[in-house]
């Protein structure tokens, strides 16, 4: 997970595992996900960032997939604009 250290427990308290709707991966199966990436600006803090597991993380990284972060509320959308539930 990047970041301080107290950054990192934040989210690990915050998120308690992958954000993916529907998955229930624990914390520690998960990797620290940027919604708007770092290479493009994104910050490396609690509002840009969600725990996603791996297999999920590879997913919202695919191309024209897109994720959202709101409300502490990860929306994620297939390439078709469907948002996954």
């Amino acid at each position: 997970i990047p970041g301080p250290p107290a950054t990192r427990r934040g989210l690990r308290v915050r998120d308690d595992g992958c954000l993916y709707p529907g998955c229930r991966q624990p914390s520690g199966w998960c990797d620290a996900h940027h919604v708007i990436h770092w290479q493009h600006g994104g910050p490396t803090d609690l509002d840009n960032l969600v725990l996603l597991c791996d297999h999920h993380h590879h997913v919202v990284h695919q191309p024209d997939w897109t994720a959202t972060f709101e409300s502490n509320r990860l929306r994620v959308f297939a390439p078709a604009g469907t948002e996954i539930h």
